[in-house]
């Protein structure tokens, strides 16, 4: 056979042993896939174009001139001429033709696995770049889906997620502006509106419904933004333009008053200072002439003055201490203030003029000079911000609720109740000015009482339709027949239940006492009321009086509480104490005032209490001054004096009551009296007893009967008459006893007896036996025999006097007048405080509120929830849903409710403030009373529930996601998947069982021979060997394998197994498929006989005959052809030319000189020549030459001197001298043959055809160098580049940051993103997104397309990008969920914490939370003097001015005291810090209990008191300067003189007057008398 051939056999052979080796199983291998058949599942056809290249043979010619031997020449025979030949040559060129072939590939989605026929293996789309999604990728058996997130909805590309603009639809829900965002939506609200909590609503948030714009009354807005306050009926503004006072008629002219004027009612009422009396015009006052009235009840006489009238006495008397009564002058009165105080109401300054009155301060002086009155410090510009309230002699600021007093008692500032942990807010908190509000997380809803929040789908719809709540049975334990009832009630009305729910859900018994008993153990009645306590109405507790408290009213109200219930705060001062039942204040030494607000603590003094006192034994000092007030048994100006005999108390003000002629000493603190020998008696006034005599009456008497002894000395004596004693019975009996030697004791109570009979003689007022008894009602005077004048309104007269004493309340001689409006209390002294219109009870002065106003001085405005006078009215108004006008108590409802008392939700279909809004839900979507929001039921979604659930979501806010395999779709209400055929169980995850198919499985295969069949169209896939519907027919002969899909490969006449394929080949023939002959040399069945031909030559593989290759010949090809025959049988005549001889085996000719070629038909090549071609041509550049002889000359189609050009197009042929014939541009013809050919860029047999894409030039046979898809031109192979690459082959992409076709574009994303060189689609990096990346990820999103939920908690912000935690101040870790430790606080808890005196330190800001006893920022600071623990907000006890520890509050005694509270001074004996030290002096002498010096009685001194005193010094210790005059010493105990030389007189300075005359003057023994 020819070499080509046989070549072209060869291939094929091995092609085919290569496509089948692989098949052969192998032990070690895995099946190799099988070949794809249009039969096997899943197995598509497709056609594949390529491009066969060949050579094609073209007849080439050009003509030469060749010497030839001619005859005939003349003269010669023979000569050389010259002969014009025209020589043809063959040459090829490449050509190339599409050619179209079907191949078998798996269908899309689909894979072939080893041993697998077909594509039976599902391809996971997703894994591969997400299957080209931009969003969620969803593989499914044999293809795979896009999905977009929430938000984003799929493009026609299947891949290509678009922003779902929610807002064009029912604009997004939103009442004001919706604004569209990347993946989701939110709402906006136009100015002076906020957004509700539903996200969706808009509320007006007009400045005025902000804390009420802080206007103390009426809001009034004038646009979104501003508003102005307005007062009330008359009240105006005051310049903060906030606060409203009332427009007090009073302040013009006072009103007209003369005196003082009061608004009552918006009116002007005029009032008069004490002692004057309102004229007939009621403006002017006059004054009061008490004498007159019988009001100054005098003694003695009365002297009227202006506004006033002063008791005078008689002569020998003096008036005393009340300014009233008249005491016997018994001694010189030095200071003008110890009288009455000198008649002042507060402080007293002794002068030469007579008294000084001084007021402390918040008090000034009355017109009277003596008086002071409360000044109204809240009328004078006080610092308070908010609500200021008049106390006496001060004032006192607070706040509205919500607010709380700054540091400074001035100002006010909101406080905080979400950062304080106080709102009570259950989800989140926001506060507000002066209050704050609670909002739940979503899918909650906030409580009735608006601080919890409830799940929306676990509320339970009451009966009405209208209350969520839960209901829990309460543990109620009920004693008695109880219940029944409680179960018959079932709960009651709605707000019974809310009571319910919140009250009695967190009890765990409840007691029911019964029969009227009540206590804990159900014991005590109303009989047990102890103070005059009586029953409440229902009998089941009781109602104490002012003053009492208890369960049985038996307990005194406790420290700092008085009153009704002990329900007011005692407001006293500087240590007083306050009376459980009026509030009085009863101030320690040296501090006075209603308050005890005038004075400081004890050793301190100043404006501040800053200063030291210089008084000894730390005793207290005036407020203003300094100047020492002593304790009892002291006096001086340091107090460091014992009192002097016969006088007592602090100062030594207080005279002994003892009678001195029977006393021993005078006890200086309290006054005690110390009785000398044979008396007794508090008051030392009674002698002994009969029988008994001595000191304390202690000893018995041995006189005989009817004998009498002394009561000093025991000794017996005679009898005196009755009334008189003495040794000469000339001595009345002293007072307090009387009869015989005045032994009888008087018993009268504190009356004197008569001296005889014993007779008690009563002072006016008194009567009975022993003067004991006061005079009986309307009596009054000496014997009781005066009667009383016609007292009113419940007074009583002075039993005394007659003078009507008046209840508080009322005036006058006979109690006849009311107190005046403004005035209350005894004698109608004290001035009302009640503001707001409200009225003060005449006699307790407690003020009578009026609507809307509340507080001791009705100042404070009635808090949330009440109203009317006193503001006792608790608004009737559903609890949490709306509150009260405090005047009127109309209910004022909040958004979502309505009805008289707000109790009624919006009706159906209606929302917001008044139900006014229409709701938009839809679907029977439920809409939120309040805010309108749409409670979408399962299946919808959407703003107002417009929007079906999308594909794969299902229930409430269709917020499940599908559980359905296989794709399979679910209920979009109750999410069970519906199967598709084939797929069954709940998530049709399972195929149908064996033999069944078709929805739901229920269909029964019919197939046989173990055939199985399709899950989902029943279709039988036979096994192997089987076809047919119900697989019942052998495969037929050339097929095999299942449904006889795959065709036999058995060739030659070879028979297949149906089952395996397995070829049985004939004789002859070998091979997997019986492709392969017998090899050479081999023959007849099985190839096993061998052969034996020669030269190559091969036996027949049946018969062995040897089959001689070309050129032999004979019986085993022994012979070469014989010369002329070549080839195969040498059976082929030569076809060489130019008389060339060729092989006998080939048929190669051997060419003569000058030709070549196979059949020697072809001239040389140009530049050779002669024997083989093998001569080079020595022509110039362009000439060819003679092939047989050598010579030069152009070729056709050339022309020129060096044959260097070529044919001017339209010519050809040699020297170019012939013109084309070719029709058309589109044809050229060849320069050499002038043969027309298709013109560079066409093709075709009529050339009209433009070169196919990727070939150019002349017959289309250029390649087009064109890289990254770019075009060529069809004639040059110029580049044409596409969009993102340019350059002359296309081979550049576009630099960065441009695209397009040419790179002409310039990209526009954002910083950090690349764009695609060809569209110019932005690739954004991780943390960006939007069409240009110019927007970050939503808040909980990050790393690339922002595909990554952020798991940052607490309020942390991750990072975009790689989703790493930024926490918020005071948390730490990867994910912000750790607090910040101890000491740490900051951001990442990266700062420590500065408290000092272990304070802890709040983990957001830093600020210091201090521990009990300090403050400051840093709790740098020690709680000041007289405060302590916590927030140094507890104030001390400690008496005497002791400090106290600032932490535990323990007092630390000064030296001198002891006891808890410092309240109890050294024993005698010690002295120092503790009373520890002991004193060291005499016994008897006391010691200072600070320094432990003696305190040497009078007459002596010393450090131990051992010392007489010096001449011209008595008293205690010896400090006391002699008086004395005429050289007199003075007694160094007492200070009186012993007169000499006829001296006479206290001082001894008196002379008598008969020595006037002659007797100088006496000089003075001291400089000057010292007055105490």
């Amino acid at each position: 056979m020819p070499v080509g051939v046989e070549a072209r056999a060869s291939w094929r052979v091995v092609a085919l042993t290569l496509l089948l080796l692989p098949a052969v199983p192998a032990a070690s291998q895995p099946l190799p896939p099988r070949p794809l058949q249009p039969s096997m599942p899943h197995v598509c056809a497709e056609q594949k174009l390529t491009l066969v290249g060949h050579r094609q043979p073209c007849v080439q010619a050009f003509s030469r001139v060749v010497p030839v031997w001619r005859s005939g020449c003349g003269q010669q025979a023979w000569c050389v001429g010259q002969e014009r030949r025209t020589v043809y040559y063959m040459s090829y060129r490449q050509v190339y033709a599409t050619e179209a072939r079907t191949v078998f590939r798996c269908c899309p989605g689909w894979s072939q696995k080893p041993g697998q026929e077909g594509c039976l293996s599902d391809v996971d789309e997703c894994a591969n770049a997400n299957g080209g999604c931009e969003g969620p990728c969803c593989n499914t058996v044999g293809g795979f889906y896009c999905r977009c997130p929430p938000g984003y909805q799929l493009q026609g590309d299947g891949k290509t997620c678009q922003d779902v603009d929610e807002c064009r639809s029912h604009n997004g829900g939103c009442q004001h502006r919706c604004v569209n965002t990347p993946g989701s939506y939110l709402c906006e609200c136009k100015p002076g509106f906020r957004l509700h909590t539903d996200g969706r609503t808009c509320l007006a948030i007009s400045s005025c419904t902000l804390g009420n714009g802080g206007c103390q009354h009426q809001c009034v807005q004038l646009t979104v933004t501003q508003h102005r306050c307005q007062c009330r009926p008359q009240y105006q503004l005051q310049e903060d333009g906030r606060r409203c006072v009332r427009r007090s008629p009073c302040a013009d002219g006072n009103g007209g008053c003369m005196h003082t004027c009061q608004e009552l009612r918006g009116l002007a009422h005029c009032g008069c200072h004490p002692g004057y009396q309102l004229a007939a015009d009621r403006k002017a006052c006059e004054d009061v002439d008490e004498c007159a009235l019988g009001l100054a009840q005098c003694a003695h006489g009365c002297l009227n003055t202006q506004g006033s009238f002063k008791c005078v006495c008689h002569a020998g008397y003096e008036l005393g201490a009340d300014g009233r009564q008249c005491y016997r002058i018994e001694m010189e009165i030095v200071n003008s203030c110890e009288a009455g105080n000198g008649g002042c109401s507060h402080g007293c300054s002794h002068t030469s003029t007579g008294p000084l009155c001084t007021c402390p301060r918040g008090y000034e002086l009355d017109e009277d000079q003596k008086t002071c009155i409360d000044i109204d410090d809240c009328a004078n510009s006080p610092c308070c911000q908010q609500v200021c309230a008049n106390t006496p002699g001060g004032y006192e600021c607070s706040c509205f609720a919500g607010y709380r007093l700054n540091t400074d008692g001035c100002g006010c500032e909101d406080v905080d109740e979400c950062a304080s942990g106080h709102s009570g807010c259950e989800h989140h908190c926001s506060n507000l000015a002066g209050s704050f509000q609670c909002f739940c997380e979503a899918g909650y809803r906030l409580d009735e009482d608006r601080r919890g929040c409830t799940p929306l789908e676990e509320s339970v719809v009451d009966l009405d339709g209208q209350l969520p709540f839960v209901r829990p049975l309460p543990h109620i334990a009920v004693l008695g027949d109880e219940l029944p009832q409680l179960f018959q009630d079932d709960y009651g009305a709605e707000e019974e239940a809310v009571a319910e729910l919140r009250g009695e859900h967190t009890l765990t018994e409840k007691f029911v006492c019964l029969d009227h008993s009540f206590g804990h153990d159900c014991s005590l009645t109303c009989d047990d009321c102890r103070n005059g306590g009586t029953c409440f109405p229902g009998l089941d507790g009781c109602d104490c009086p002012e003053g009492w408290t208890g369960i049985i009213c038996n307990e005194t109200c406790p420290p700092d509480t008085f009153g009704k219930n002990c329900s007011s705060p005692c407001i006293c001062q500087n240590g007083g104490t306050c009376d459980p039942v009026s509030g009085a204040c009863r101030c320690p030494p040296g501090v006075s005032g209603a308050h005890c607000e005038d004075g400081c603590p004890k050793g301190f003094y100043g404006k501040h209490c800053r200063k030291k006192c210089h008084c000894a034994n730390r005793g207290r000092c005036h407020r203003l001054y300094g100047a020492c007030l002593c304790d009892p048994g002291l006096y001086g100006r340091f107090c460091h004096l014992a009192c002097p005999p016969w006088a007592f108390g602090p100062g030594c003000s207080e005279d002994c009551l003892c009678e001195q002629s029977h006393t021993r000493s005078c006890n200086s603190k309290d006054g005690s009296c110390s009785c000398k020998a044979g008396f007794q008696g508090e008051r030392c006034e009674a002698e002994c007893e009969p029988g008994s005599f001595g000191p304390g009456c202690r000893n018995r008497c041995t006189c005989r009967p009817g004998v009498a002894c002394d009561p000093v000395s025991g000794e017996c004596r005679t009898q005196c008459p009755p009334g008189y004693q003495g040794e000469d019975c000339g001595q009345e009996c002293p007072v307090g006893t009387f009869g015989v030697n005045c032994s009888g004791s008087c018993s009268c109570v504190g009356a004197p007896c008569h001296r005889v009979t014993g007779e008690c003689l009563c002072p006016p007022g008194k009567t009975g036996e022993d003067c004991g008894a006061d005079c009986p009602e309307g009596r009054w005077g000496l014997g009781c025999q005066e009667i009383c004048p016609a007292c009113e309104h419940g007074a009583s007269c002075d039993p005394e006097t007659g003078t009507c004493l008046c209840l508080p309340g009322f005036v006058g001689s006979r109690c006849q007048d009311a107190c005046p409006a403004g005035w209350f209390g005894t004698g109608c002294q004290m001035r009302c405080a009640c503001a707001n219109d409200g009225h003060c009870h005449p006699a307790t002065g407690r003020c009578s509120c009026a609507p809307g106003w509340t507080g001791l001085s009705c100042q404070r405005a009635c808090d949330s929830g009440h109203w009317g006078p006193d503001c006792i009215h608790p608004c009737n108004c559903s609890a949490g849903h709306g509150n009260c006008d405090a005047v009127s108590g109309l209910c004022l409802c909040e958004a979502g409710y309505e009805g008289p008392q707000c109790e009624q939700w919006c009706r159906q279909g209606y929302f917001g403030p008044g139900c006014e809004q229409k709701c938009r839900c839809e679907h029977g979507a439920t809409c939120d009373h309040v805010s309108g929001a749409c409670t979408c039921p399962a299946g919808w979604r959407g703003s107002f529930c417009e929007h079906a659930c999308p594909a794969g979501f299902f229930g409430l806010d269709c917020g499940s996601a599908c559980n359905c395999s296989a794709g399979a779709p679910c209920d979009a209400v109750t999410g069970s998947c519906i199967c598709p055929a084939g797929r069954w169980g709940p998530h049709c995850a399972q195929t149908c069982p064996p033999l069944t198919f078709g929805l739901n499985c229920s269909q029964i295969c019919t197939c046989f021979n173990g055939a199985s069949c399709d899950p989902v169209l029943g279709q039988c896939h036979c096994a192997p060997g089987w076809m047919g519907p119900t697989c019942l027919q052998a495969c037929p002969a050339g097929l095999y394998g299942k449904n006889c899909q795959h065709s036999c490969l058995c060739r030659n006449g070879g028979s297949c197994d149906p089952i395996l394929g397995q070829c049985t080949c004939p004789e002859g023939w070998t091979g997997l498929a019986c492709e392969n002959e017998c090899l050479p040399g081999h023959h007849g069945a099985g190839c096993r006989l061998n052969c034996s031909c020669l030269n190559g030559g091969t036996c027949d593989r049946l018969t062995g005959h040897c089959r001689c290759p070309a050129g032999w010949t004979g019986d085993k090809c022994q012979s070469p052809c014989v010369s002329g025959m070549f080839g195969v049988h040498c059976e082929e005549h030569c076809a060489c030319r130019k008389g060339a001889t060729c092989h006998h085996v080939t048929g190669a000719c051997l060419c003569p000189p000058g030709w070549r070629g196979s059949h020697c038909e072809q001239a040389c090549p140009r530049g050779w020549f002669g024997e083989a071609c093998a001569q080079r041509c020595h022509c110039p550049p362009g000439a060819s030459c003679h092939h047989v002889s050598g010579e030069c000359h152009c070729p056709p189609g050339f022309t020129g001197p060096g044959c260097e050009q070529a044919c001017q197009p339209g010519t050809f042929g040699k020297d170019c001298e012939h013109p084309c014939q070719c029709p058309g541009e589109t044809w050229a013809c060849h320069p050499a043959s002038g043969a027309c050919v298709c013109a560079a860029g066409y093709h075709g047999t009529d050339c009209q055809q433009r070169c196919p894409s990727g070939r150019y030039g002349p017959g289309c046979e250029q390649i087009c160098k064109c890289l990254n898809g770019g075009t060529c031109d069809p004639a040059t192979g110029a580049c044409y580049c596409p969009a993102g690459f340019l350059g002359a082959d296309c081979s550049l992409a576009c630099p960065q940051g441009r695209f397009g076709p040419s790179c002409a574009h310039v990209c526009t994303c954002g910083q950090g993103a690349a764009c695609d060189p060809v569209s110019g689609t932005c690739i954004c990096p991780p943390g960006k997104t939007g069409g240009h990346c110019e927007r970050g990820c939503p808040q909980d999103r990050f790393g690339k397309g922002c595909e990554h939920k952020c798991a940052c908690r607490n309020g942390g912000l991750c990072h975009a990008t790689n989703g790493s935690c930024s926490c918020p101040l005071g948390w730490m870790g990867p994910h912000c969920e750790h607090a910040c430790p101890a000491g740490r606080y900051g951001a990442a808890c990266l700062l420590e914490c500065s408290c000092q005196n272990n304070g802890s330190c709040e983990p957001t800001s830093g600020a210091c939370l201090c521990g009990p006893g300090f403050y400051g920022q840093a709790c740098e600071d020690t709680c000041p003097a007289g405060f302590h623990g916590s927030g140094c907000q507890r104030v001390c006890e400690c008496q005497q001015g002791a400090p106290c520890d600032p932490v535990s509050g323990r007092c630390l005694c000064p030296a001198g005291f002891r006891g808890q509270f410092c309240e109890r001074g050294c024993k005698p004996g010690f002295f120092g810090d503790g009373c520890l030290q002991q004193c060291n002096s005499p016994t008897g002498v006391p010691c200072d209990p600070i320094s432990g010096l003696c305190l040497c009685p009078p007459g002596r001194a010393g450090t131990t008191c051992d010392l007489d005193c010096r001449r011209g010094r008595f008293g205690p210790g010896c400090a006391l300067r002699c008086d004395c005059g005429g050289g007199a010493d003075c007694d160094p105990i007492s200070g009186q003189c012993h007169c000499v030389d006829s001296y006479t007189g206290p001082t001894c300075r008196e002379v008598p007057t008969q020595l006037s005359s002659i007797r100088p003057a006496p000089q003075h023994s001291s400089s000057k008398a010292m007055k105490h």
